[in-house]
């Protein structure tokens, strides 16, 4: 592997641990607090607070929702990293057995990382198998690794974005360790605007991953 690509694959990393860690967990934080306020009418809740001795832990925040599309941004030691997630629509077969299946468009200013995109598929990729993305007429090989898959360069991934932007659908195939191939598709109704919210709260202008 290239050692951009080994660049860029840490960085990603990074990227889909945090959105497993925290994003899913950001999503449902709205609703569980909503029934927390009901269950006790005329009561605030109170913050909770920190043990003494332990060190705060980085906040996720939810910033946006896009017709399914959820905008975030995320505080740490290391600056403040902000990051789009989508679900697929439509994961064919439906039979297949798979773990979560989402799309990531990941901004770090820190790092001058911007628009760079991860695809996660829910099972192990064949090794050195490219992912297929269609996106109307656009159609792009992206270098894959465990079980995600990646642009090979931030060039690309800015050719990609914008193609994310300006289309409707979003169709990636990709091939199973055990030869099963699967089609999941996206609908962009909202990634455009999802990525003005990360754009907002992770501004850099020129960037580069």
């Amino acid at each position: 592997m290239f050692p951009a690509m080994i660049t860029r694959l840490s960085i990603s990393v990074l990227a889909l641990a945090l959105a497993s860690a925290c994003g899913f967990a950001a999503m449902a934080a709205p609703a569980q607090a909503q029934n927390q306020g009901q269950s006790q009418p005329g009561k605030s809740a109170a913050a909770p607070q920190a043990e003494p001795g332990k060190a705060k832990r980085p906040e996720t925040k939810r910033i946006g929702s896009f017709h399914g599309w959820q905008a975030y941004q995320l505080d740490g030691k290391d600056g403040r990293t902000c990051y789009l997630h989508g679900l697929p629509q439509k994961q064919e077969p439906a039979t297949a057995k798979r773990g979560e299946i989402y799309l990531l468009v990941t901004h770090k200013p820190a790092s001058k990382t911007r628009n760079e995109v991860s695809i996660v598929f829910g099972y192990p990729l064949k090794p050195e198998s490219p992912a297929k993305v269609s996106i109307g007429k656009d159609n792009l090989a992206m270098f894959t690794h465990g079980e995600a898959a990646w642009a090979p360069d931030a060039s690309t991934d800015a050719k990609l974005v914008d193609a994310l932007k300006k289309g409707r659908q979003l169709v990636v195939q990709g091939q199973s360790a055990r030869g099963t191939s699967t089609t999941d598709t996206y609908d962009l109704n909202g990634f455009g605007d999802a990525l003005k919210a990360i754009d907002k709260a992770c501004p850099l202008a020129g960037a580069g991953s």
